[in-house]
């Protein structure tokens, strides 16, 4: 794992404790390397979006965000709260690349997702189509 990669898992771990410990759900990684999968982008690349680096593409953040969702809803690697974790990390994005979104859209979606039936491509069309 790169040391971007390792902030990023610290920073989840974190965000999902703190969901936990408020809402009395169950603390823990479930299976570390399902969160690493999160985490390690095709080509070493890492979810640089979520640590408040700024990209200059909205594709490339739009990808990002899809790869993102989709391992952590299907992988699940935290013992309760992966959704929260998961809706909590976008809205703290959205909200950072300053992106116009409805939340009741971003929630039905994140909330009703089928990774079986929708893939990280699928998610970040979503994305694209949904947050400007």
């Amino acid at each position: 794992m790169t040391k971007d990669q390792k902030k990023q898992m610290k920073i989840l771990c974190y965000v999902n404790w703190l969901l936990a410990e408020k809402y009395n759900g169950h603390q823990g990684l479930r299976d570390i390397d399902a969160l690493k999968e999160v985490l390690e982008l095709p080509g070493g690349g890492s979810l640089t979006c979520l640590t408040g680096d700024r990209l200059t593409n909205r594709k490339d953040l739009y990808s990002q965000l899809g790869w993102f969702v989709y391992y952590m809803l299907e992988n699940e690697p935290f013992e309760s709260k992966n959704i929260s974790s998961v809706l909590l990390m976008l809205l703290w994005c959205l909200e950072h690349y300053k992106l116009k979104y409805k939340m009741d859209s971003l929630l039905d979606f994140i909330i009703n997702l089928d990774p079986m039936r929708q893939g990280n491509t699928d998610i970040s069309i979503w994305f694209s189509n949904n947050c400007k």
